[in-house]
């Protein structure tokens, strides 16, 4: 692909490693590129190198940019005054995130975003729950109204996107009529294996307020199941503290930041995945947990619980859905409980779940990503080539 197309893959920031990260580090690394663009960080990733392209910026930009530095909406403008023509002769560029897609290209660059999230959901579908909790507040009125304007501009720069679940592009036909592709997120499935079907359930994640983590806890609690978490600190430092005063106590084992080996070897042996995430737009833990043979409680809420329904129904037990694949809940620790209390009444084919999660594998995800690209840049091609008159 890299020897067809000369492409640039630009990613909104790398200030942590999460899920919107290792696919544009994924994307370079099947493109065969070697580097990612992104503005204020820089680092390594998988022998991909983040690049910090905040050089390109007037004085006065990269100032401001610093100063409101991961205010998203005003990213809309720096990205907007990066010419990707400085960086190379590119006749693709790859976006992953929202504000990337502002950046404006040349006629004869293809723009590609790659979209987590399809529209910035505090300016489009929790506008009215976000703007209630200003008390109607006109100044944010006034800004979502004009970033939303912003939104829309920023989304006329891209030629074609892929989204990466049928959640994202539902949102994203809903609120700027766009059509899409579907790529999901990539795991290297031959890492994964199962050994057991152990004596403790699993979370795994950063300590972030959207996680829901203490309901998971509270649950564990309730029914007497060993739970162990790995994960480092995020905005939520109360469920945190928690965690650290009861760590050891028998129900609660805090491992922190693991290896990607101890990650591995935890999946393998757990009895299920505990991920409870509000409106998850996608969603690696539960794709990771099925590929190592275990069934996931999620709760009934954005992607994950689509995902479990597509193992298959098997039944409804009290307020719960069963699958194949794992349990819905309500999300509060009272059905979490109820789940933990009947997994060992069901038969769980870690067989089946691990065959399930092979259309996540990184090898489709290359094969599907070269090939979309090549049906695009055809028909951009097509669109763009020079109109010759008639003798």
């Amino acid at each position: 692909m890299g020897d067809i197309m000369k492409v640039g893959v630009f990613h909104w920031a790398f200030d942590f490693f999460g899920g919107g990260e290792k696919v544009a580090v994924d994307i370079a690394k099947c493109l065969g590129l070697k580097k990612v663009y992104t503005l204020f960080s820089e680092t390594e990733k998988n022998g991909i190198k983040v690049e910090d392209v905040s050089y390109l910026l007037p004085r006065w930009a990269r100032l401001l940019g610093k100063i409101t530095k991961r205010k998203r909406a005003l990213e809309y403008w720096l990205w907007e005054m990066i010419d990707v023509t400085e960086l190379g002769d590119f006749d693709v560029i790859i976006t992953s995130g929202v504000t990337p897609r502002a950046i404006i290209t040349p006629e004869h660059i293809m723009h590609v975003n790659y979209n987590h999230s399809a529209v910035p959901r505090w300016l489009w579908d929790l506008f009215h729950y976000r703007w209630k909790l200003t008390k109607r507040s006109m100044k944010i009125f006034t800004f979502a109204e004009l970033f939303r304007w912003m939104d829309i501009i920023a989304d006329s720069r891209v030629d074609y996107y892929f989204v990466n679940s049928e959640l994202i592009k539902r949102r994203l036909w809903k609120y700027l009529k766009r059509d899409s592709v579907i790529l999901h997120p990539a795991i290297e499935t031959k890492k994964y294996r199962f050994k057991e079907f152990g004596d403790f359930v699993l979370h795994m994640g950063r300590f972030d307020v959207e996680k829901q983590i203490m309901p998971a806890i509270k649950a564990c609690e309730k029914a007497g199941v060993k739970l162990v978490l790995t994960g480092n600190a995020g905005n939520d430092k109360e469920t945190l503290k928690y965690v650290q005063k009861h760590n050891g106590n028998g129900i609660i084992d805090y491992r922190g930041f693991v290896s990607e080996e101890e990650k591995l070897e935890l999946l393998a042996n757990c009895k299920a995945v505990i991920y409870n995430p509000l409106n998850e737009d996608f969603g690696i833990i539960p794709c990771e947990s099925l590929c190592s043979g275990k069934p996931v409680i999620v709760n009934n809420t954005g992607y994950p619980p689509l995902l479990i329904k597509q193992t298959g129904f098997v039944a409804n037990d009290g307020n719960l859905e069963i699958y194949r694949g794992g349990i819905t809940t309500k999300g509060d620790a009272d059905s979490i409980a109820k789940a933990l209390k009947i997994l060992d009444k069901y038969d769980w084919d870690s067989e089946f779940m691990i065959n399930f999660a092979k259309k996540f594998d990184i090898d489709y995800f290359r094969i599907k990503l070269t090939m979309q690209l090549n049906i695009w840049r055809r028909e951009f091609e097509s669109m763009i080539k020079p109109v010759v008159s008639p003798i």
